[in-house]
């Protein structure tokens, strides 16, 4: 920690916020998605759209139609009143463009006057206005022409934005945001620590301890829409039995593997499903998969898988299973690892197989693999389950994975036809969901993982607790700038 002495302080007197980001592609998705440009709508963290650019939206036609009405005091950062039919252009340039669920039913989109985008879909798609929030609001004529809350600063030599103060919703507190792109997250939190950056987009979770009671920063974990889970493919003559599932979900300890594994760095997946449990229509599910490896052992008993002598080479076991596990960090080895022991102990031989990322994605797209484990979105809506666990046949838009599983087809597709609005058929959906992925199990969800991101006191970020603390950066601001309470 000698060479981690801080230098000179980050922090700026005029407000200049400097973040250390893992790679200039992490400090861009930053820029795009938060700072700079804005969707129609926005997903809260229950993963309900609420008003940004749009004020409100209503479906007509027995959901065949969106209207969609547009705040009249937003401006580009050049300018730029943005009106309907500006909005209607640029939709219509980014819908080609956009890898997003909720689109691709949308037959044409117009403008009925300066206020009102009006959206014709040829079947009914309740996954649409999640989908405007991904849509940015940017023209491609004015790639760096935005209506955030922060303007892009053209420079050669690094990411570099400066307040709007314009902007909408309210002047942003900080006046300047200027990106530090480091090769690892541990190389910012170095960065951190040296007073080189004052905000660290991402700890690892090796380093968080090194970070926590330090009286210089503030410490903002929060659990992420991200899981972990290891998949099956079901293709495979033994894990086509459903039994077989279920024993090697009553068989792992996600407990031990958020302890060790994660290293508390966090949380048990209590059901076993991949539904965000934020999510406004997530309802307590009645079953669960605990762990119970002498139910597990009860189970391949029953289904005739006895175990057999070990061979020269191979362990004495029930059957044996390839699992492919992300190599390029050391998380997915330890949580592998203990899978394998974990697994070893009811009779299941779990042979290992590290894999880089580009390898990973070709093998889950092809279905090359027993099973796999590997870090999956939920996202705050549920498009991203429908991504995940739709078969690829029949389904619209893009799927990620190959396993031919196909046993929550028809309630996903129930799912993606209900609205919002219908609050009552999302939550049924949703709970036969969840039940589905209980009887017919298509992987054991194991945890939801932890994002741990670190800031300077020097910056007065609001409630840490606020689950949105991030998206809210245009709220920050200096901390001697913050109004003295009486």
């Amino acid at each position: 920690m000698a060479g981690c002495v801080a230098s000179t302080p980050a922090a700026e007197p005029d407000g200049t916020l400097r973040v250390g980001a893992r790679g200039t592609a992490q400090a861009r998705a930053v820029l795009r998605s938060f700072l700079f440009a804005e969707g129609l709508v926005a997903i809260d963290r229950q993963g309900r759209p609420t008003p940004r650019i749009a004020t409100d939206w209503a479906w007509q036609d027995k959901g065949r139609t969106l209207r969609v009405n547009i705040r009249p005091d937003v401006r580009f950062h050049d300018g730029t009143a943005l009106t309907a039919p500006l909005s209607v252009d640029i939709i219509r340039q980014q819908i080609p463009k956009a890898d997003t669920l909720g689109l691709e039913a949308v037959d044409s989109v117009e403008a009925t006057d300066q206020r009102t985008v009006v959206f014709h879909l040829s079947r009914p798609d309740g996954f649409l206005p999640a989908a405007l929030a991904g849509l940015l609001m940017v023209d491609d004529r004015k790639p760096n022409i935005g209506t955030g809350p922060f303007r892009l600063v053209p420079n050669t030599t690094g990411l570099e934005a400066v307040r709007n103060p314009s902007y909408y919703r309210g002047v942003p507190g900080i006046s300047r945001i200027q990106f530090v792109p480091y090769a690892t997250p541990r190389a910012s939190w170095v960065g951190l620590m040296r007073g080189d950056v004052n905000m660290a987009l991402e700890i690892n979770k090796e380093s968080v301890e090194f970070l926590e009671g330090a009286a210089r920063f503030q410490i903002l974990p929060s659990i992420q829409p991200f899981y972990v889970p290891l998949v099956f493919n079901v293709r495979n003559p033994v894990l086509a039995r459903v039994e077989v599932r279920r024993a090697i979900a009553d068989a792992i300890d996600r407990d031990e593997i958020v302890s060790q594994g994660m290293r508390g760095r966090g949380q048990r997946a209590d059901a076993n499903d991949p539904v965000w449990p934020n999510h406004w229509a997530y309802n307590r599910a009645t079953q669960q998969h605990t762990f119970n490896p002498n139910a597990a052992r009860v189970r391949l008993d029953a289904a005739g898988l006895p175990v057999r002598p070990g061979t020269a080479g191979r362990m004495a076991s029930r059957f044996q299973l390839n699992c492919i596990f992300f190599s390029e960090e050391p998380l997915y080895e330890r949580i592998a690892l203990l899978l394998q022991r974990q697994l070893a102990a009811v009779g299941i031989d779990l042979v290992l197989e590290g894999v880089k990322g580009d390898e990973m994605v070709k093998r889950l797209g092809k279905g090359e693999f027993d099973s796999y484990l590997f870090q999956l979105a939920s996202g705050r809506d549920t498009g991203w389950t429908y991504r995940f666990w739709h078969s690829p046949n029949g389904a619209l838009g893009p799927v990620m994975q190959n396993t031919g599983y196909r046993g929550a087809d028809a309630v996903l597709d129930r799912l993606r036809q209900a609205r919002d609005e219908d609050e009552d058929d999302v939550r049924i959906a949703i709970r036969d969901l969840r039940q589905r992925f209980y009887d017919d199990v298509p992987a054991v969800f194991i945890a939801w993982t932890q994002l741990t991101r670190a800031v300077d006191k020097q910056f007065d970020v609001g409630d840490p607790s606020d689950p949105d603390i991030f998206a809210n950066m245009w709220r920050w601001q200096l901390a001697s700038t913050k109004p003295a309470s009486r």
